[in-house]
């Protein structure tokens, strides 16, 4: 018994000896017929080298923690938690930087802690100086990163979110981007790292860096390693929407700096090639055909053709695949049937929703349509339909993906900021806002009120502008005029239309009936003309108006409202949730002076003067 144990015990071990030869052959260093694991290595680029800076340190920790370096790593994570909730962020920030000796190659490490040091350590301290440092910590602590994960593009991703939206986009975000702009020591290190930060594409109006133009930077870096072929884990759409969005960033904060001149329209002007760029460039979607996102008005129009030549070929057979449909879908659902049939307005909600089912049940598919052809037929009539489907699946695609980038607003707001009259506009309400810190209120009041005359030529021209951050700023501009003239507006104000569809966007702004106005008030748009010779026209000659009146409409002069009435964009509707445009754009209306008094001295819009002035 005892020499059968000790004869297995043999077995082992000569086994285990035998196995240590082919280990000892595979993983010798490459040379002729040997080597193969490392071969596959550098074939595969799956090497520590190939992953980027090897730090010796890290290797010496393997050593260290006898093999257990997630164990070691697990404990330093716990100690990391520990300081940052008793406030020892030195401690903290040594112990982040420990955990990456220890994991140099695992990209939660370093986008984790990053985001602490940024995000949840920098609010701690009273001082935005003190924050602002703690922001670069959480920087730094990315382009350490990426200097050990070279093959890894979602670092470079993350430092242009950094970069440019956290120190763009915080509260702090004025004296964040002075401190950057000044930082000679940080631009410094970014050149170090191998970002030019100090290139003429990263220099604000100031010849200084910008913090926008330099997360901008780091996004393109990161565009380089995708279009090499290495995998990031983010929609392309979304990807590549944010280089020419921090362009807009920009051009959006140097206005708010009071750069309201020729360079902020050529920020625009580049912003709005970039965008059209990305609007060219085929991105990859979860179907087998990749879109362009500019290509939207081809594609529609590539489905109304297909639609109309497989609706004229099977057209004749269309409604008795209908009268089929509906009376078998009818015989099992008769309540539904019996709310198809009703007029609509006789309909109660549960109806209305019946009779919607109870229409799509019944509309022929494609395939029910080439059915009722002649066998001959359907062959074409087939192909037809297998076309159209890609088609309109092409076309939903890429609509879905323009909505997620909110590609039309940026694209039309790109344009709209090129234009001298809302550069004008914009430049009135900044000086308006300073002449409020000097308490000149009667010069603030005229100023705004030059403002939004100019602004209602903006808005008509491009009214998909009212949604987003450009009418949430014009309405604090007339909330704040509203106090200085301690009184409300009324239907005669220049942009009282615009007030009531804010009103109604701000209260839902996927209402059916939000679309449809401002569907209609873009048709109304189209038919302005050109915006040079709509914008360089007087406002009444603009919209085709007679003015029989000795004084110049507003718009006349580049930078002071005339004297005549001012102009509603649309007329106004007595409920606020449902603006209704005309059906063409309407003049200004005159109000009549029995209401309003004589002119006034300072020629402005009398539905905006100050009782007081």
């Amino acid at each position: 018994m005892n020499n059968r144990s000790l004869s297995r015990k043999i077995i082992y071990i000569l086994a285990m000896v035998a196995l240590l030869f082919p280990l000892f052959y595979l993983g010798k260093p490459p040379t002729k017929g040997s080597g193969k694991i490392a071969e596959l290595r550098s074939r595969y680029s799956i090497g520590q080298a190939d992953l980027g800076k090897l730090d010796p340190a890290s290797e010496s920790m393997k050593l260290a923690t006898l093999g257990m370096r997630g164990i070691a790593a697990s404990i330093l994570w716990m100690q990391a938690d520990h300081y940052k909730e008793e406030k020892y962020f030195d401690r903290f920030s040594a112990t982040l930087n420990q955990i990456a000796l220890l994991q140099p190659h695992m990209i939660s490490v370093w986008q984790h802690q990053a985001h602490n040091l940024s995000y949840n350590v920098s609010p701690e301290f009273e001082d935005y100086r003190q924050r602002y440092e703690w922001v670069k910590k959480g920087i730094d602590y990315l382009v350490k990163g990426t200097k050990f994960n070279a093959r890894k593009p979602i670092l470079q991703y993350e430092l242009g979110q950094y970069v440019g939206a956290k120190m763009g986009k915080a509260d702090e975000k004025l004296q964040y981007r002075e401190l950057f702009r000044n930082d000679e020591e940080f631009h410094k290190y970014f050149v170090e790292q191998g970002l030019n930060a100090k290139s003429d594409d990263a220099l604000g109006p100031d010849r200084k860096p910008d913090n926008w133009l330099v997360g901008k930077q780091w996004f393109e870096q990161a565009y380089q390693l995708v279009s090499a072929g290495i995998a990031i884990k983010k929609s392309p759409h979304l990807l590549f929407s944010y280089g020419p969005l921090w362009q807009m960033y920009h051009g959006e904060a140097i206005e708010e700096e009071g750069i309201l001149d020729e360079r902020a329209k050529f920020v625009w002007e580049k912003a709005s090639r970039e965008w059209k760029d990305f609007g060219n460039r085929e991105l990859a979607t979860t179907g087998y055909v990749p879109v362009t996102l500019g290509s939207i008005d081809t594609a529609r129009k590539d489905v109304e053709r297909l639609q109309r030549q497989f609706m004229d070929m099977t057209n004749a057979g269309r409604d008795k695949v209908i009268e089929v449909k509906k009376a078998k879908y009818g015989s099992n659902n008769p309540s539904k049937a019996k709310a198809f049939e009703k007029p609509d307005d006789q309909r109660s909600t549960e109806e209305r929703m019946w009779a919607a089912e109870f229409q799509l049940a019944v509309e022929p598919t494609y395939q029910e349509l080439a059915n009722e052809l002649p066998r001959d037929q359907q062959i074409k009539a087939l192909e037809l339909a297998v076309q159209l489907g890609a088609a309109e699946e092409y076309a939903k695609s890429t609509s879905s993906l323009r909505d997620q980038v909110n590609y039309a607003y940026w694209e039309t707001r790109a344009l709209a900021e090129q234009q001298q009259i809302m550069v004008d506009a914009r430049r009135m309400i900044y000086d308006a806002n300073k002449l409020i810190d000097v308490a000149d209120i009667k010069g603030a009041v005229e100023k705004y009120e030059e403002a939004f005359v100019r602004w209602d030529k903006v808005f008509r021209f491009y009214p998909v502008i009212m949604t987003e951050d450009v009418g949430g700023d014009v309405l604090k501009a007339i909330n704040r005029y509203k106090k200085l003239m301690d009184e409300d507006v009324d239907e005669r104000f220049v942009l009282y239309e615009f007030m009531l569809f804010r009103r109604a966007y701000d209260g839902d702004y996927l209402d059916f009936n939000i679309e449809k106005t401002l569907s209609e008030w873009n048709t109304n748009a189209l038919k302005l003309g050109s915006p040079e010779d709509f914008f360089s026209t007087p406002l009444a000659k603009a919209y085709g108006i007679t003015n029989k009146s000795p004084n110049p409409s507003p718009g006349d002069s580049p930078n002071v409202p005339a004297e005549p009435k001012p102009a509603e964009p649309m007329p106004a509707e007595p409920k606020p949730a449902e603006p209704k445009p005309a059906e063409s754009p309407e003049p200004p209306k005159a109000v009549s002076p029995s209401n309003t008094g004589s002119p006034n001295a300072t020629g402005r819009p009398p539905a905006l003067e100050n009782p007081g002035s």
